[in-house]
Parts: structure tokens; sequence; C-alpha cells
């Protein structure tokens, strides 16, 4: 069977990874059995989550682990895909993990101080007091944040970084208009990738401008309503 390795969840939601939901949930949507086990990034191949284990290989990447499940258990979701289809689905696809995640990072790693306690205890929550403070100060300043500024994001003020979140929800927004799924009244993978970031937007504690833009957006929330109906009913319990 799959092995997912993950965070716990927490916040009621399937994970508080937004890659890590992308992953269970297109497993879900594919049919396809697994069993969690909760961990931490520094036990990954690439010292992140998530990571899949199966037939005694070790994934990491969420790109990767979905390719690797289409080779191996076929591509049950996008097969049906025209080539246009396709283009567009890597093309939201690139948006919503290479631009939006990172505004969600920015409002949960160098946000409030609210925010930053909320992150805090969902990751490192289940460590003594004295390691969590240490490991979650050092993952905070010398890792996340670094990255956040690498990439761009963290060297934008927060005006402009909630600004390109607006817009990418716009896209989003616009694109779904009524449809079902994000390509039409089938769901593909890019709905685990939309659900999974969504999610982590309009259901956590972490508040921002950003998230306050997302649940103005009907026809997302119900979207993501919809998604954790069919793919994880046991959290609309």
């Amino acid at each position: 069977m799959i092995k997912l390795y993950q965070f716990s969840p927490t916040w009621g939601l399937p994970n508080l990874s937004h890659f890590a939901v992308k992953v269970e949930t297109y497993l879900r949507m594919a049919g396809l059995p697994y069993e969690v086990v909760p961990t931490y990034p520094f036990t990954g191949p690439k010292r992140k989550l998530p990571y899949i284990e199966d037939n005694g290989k070790k994934i990491a990447d969420s790109r990767f682990i979905l390719d690797y499940l289409k080779a191996t258990y076929g591509d049950t979701l996008d097969g049906h895909l025209s080539a246009e289809e396709r283009a567009i689905l890597t093309a939201l696809q690139r948006m919503i993990e290479e631009s939006f995640y990172w505004v969600t990072m920015a409002t949960r790693w160098q946000g409030s101080e609210a925010n930053w306690q909320e992150n805090k205890n969902a990751i490192f929550g289940r460590l003594p007091p004295v390691i969590r403070d240490i490991a979650a100060f050092v993952y905070r300043h010398f890792i996340i944040k670094r990255q956040i500024y690498g990439q761009g994001t963290g060297r934008l003020t927060e005006e402009e970084i909630y600004h390109v979140g607006k817009v990418d929800l716009d896209a989003m927004s616009d694109f779904l208009a009524g449809k079902s799924y994000f390509l039409g009244e089938r769901p593909s993978s890019l709905d685990a990738t939309a659900y999974g970031f969504l999610a982590n937007t309009v259901a956590c504690p972490v508040e921002s401008p950003v998230k306050e833009y997302a649940l103005a957006k009907g026809n997302l929330v119900a979207y993501c309503q919809r998604m954790q109906k069919q793919f994880f009913p046991e959290l609309s319990n």
C-alpha cells in the first residue's frame, strides 16, 4: 500500500500543507489506497513534505509524486483532457503553486504574531516546549523566511503581497465561474491542487486580507465545500 508521509492533520483540514492536501486529494480522487504516516520535513528525501513510499521507492515533490502515480497506476483523472486543456491545467497549476503559494507562506511565517503562533503551534506543537521554541525559531528565520525572500515575495511590502494574492484569486474565481470543477463537470488533477491551496486559505485560522478576499468569492468557497464533501466527507460531519 502507498504510504503518504505528511504533517498530522490540523485546523479541521486534511493537512496544513497545501502540497500534502494536493497529493492526498489526488489519491482519493484516483481511488488509490494509501495510509498516512505523520512526520516532519527532515525525514523526507528532499527535506520537505509530503513524500510517498511505494514498492520500495520514495518519491518526493508533489509534481513527481503525481507523475509517478499516473505512470504506475494509470492517468484516470487527466487522460481524457485535450492538448489545450492540458496546457490550461499546467498554466493554472503553476500560478497556484508558484505565485499564490508564496503569498500564503508570507501570511503564515512573516505576518502578524497571532498568525505565527497559530502556524507554530500547528507544526511544532507536538514537541517538548523548549525544543519546540528553538526548532520553530530556527526553521522560521533561517529556512522559511530566507526561502520567501529568495523567491521574491519576501521583498514585497504587505500591501504588494496581498495584491498579488488577490489577483491570483480573481483569476481562479473567474476561470472556475459556475463550473463544478476547474476544467468542467469532471474532476482533474488541477482540482487536487486548487482544493489544497484554497482550503488552506479559506478554512485555516490564519487571518489576512487575502483570506477575507477569498471568502468573498462565493464560487471558490462553494467549490471548497463541494470538494471536501465529496473527497473528505469525514471532515464535513
